[in-house]
């Protein structure tokens, strides 16, 4: 069986499992229904007794139930099972990982090497850890767009005192004007 893909569960769902009938068959589940993967647009009561739904699966037939894993928002310690992205102040980059289990007084993760030659396990003391939701693509374009907004703004050495007042425009020319003598120049596209 692969990795779980909660993101195409559909939102009723709580949990996964296995129905062994003519193979093995996986299935999204919560206490009233259930969708065969990949099907997820049409669910089905259970089965059982004699009313219309009896060929359906019953609730005993599913097997190896897997609990979707919690939500979480970024505050306070993530959940077991749940992977996410750590780091200390300390390090100055980010490491993804997977929560395994809490100790009285430690975390035990398995977590990506910085040096990008595998996983391990380790564990720490959550004292001074930070952690976060891994991010989208997106939110990782948007903050490469701020860190280099950021830089050009540094570079325009930009003076918000109540110096010399120049009209919006002027103001802007000069901005512009410090980032083409900082190198800044526009990239044609191949």
């Amino acid at each position: 069986m692969s990795k779980i893909d909660w993101s195409k569960a559909p939102e009723w769902a709580d949990g996964h499992g296995l129905v062994a009938h003519h193979g093995i068959t996986e299935v999204w589940i919560n206490t009233d229904q259930y969708a065969v993967v990949g099907a997820e647009d049409r669910a089905y009561p259970y089965g059982g007794g004699t009313g219309d739904h009896r060929h359906n699966f019953t609730r005993g037939q599913i097997q190896y139930i897997t609990p979707r894993p919690a939500s979480w928002d970024g505050e306070g310690l993530p959940p077991v099972g749940l992977e996410v992205e750590c780091t200390f102040d300390s390090w100055g980059y980010w490491l993804k990982g997977k929560v395994l289990c809490y100790g009285e007084k430690m975390i035990f993760m398995e977590q990506e090497s910085s040096k990008g030659d595998g996983k391990f396990e380790g564990s720490m003391n959550p004292d001074g850890i930070r952690f976060r939701p891994i991010r989208t693509p997106e939110q990782i374009a948007a903050e490469q767009r701020k860190a280099a907004i950021d830089a050009m703004a540094a570079d325009a050495q930009l003076d918000f005192s109540a110096g010399e007042l120049l009209t919006a425009r002027e103001y802007v020319e000069c901005a512009i004007a410090a980032l083409h003598d900082a190198g800044y120049r526009k990239q044609v596209a191949p």
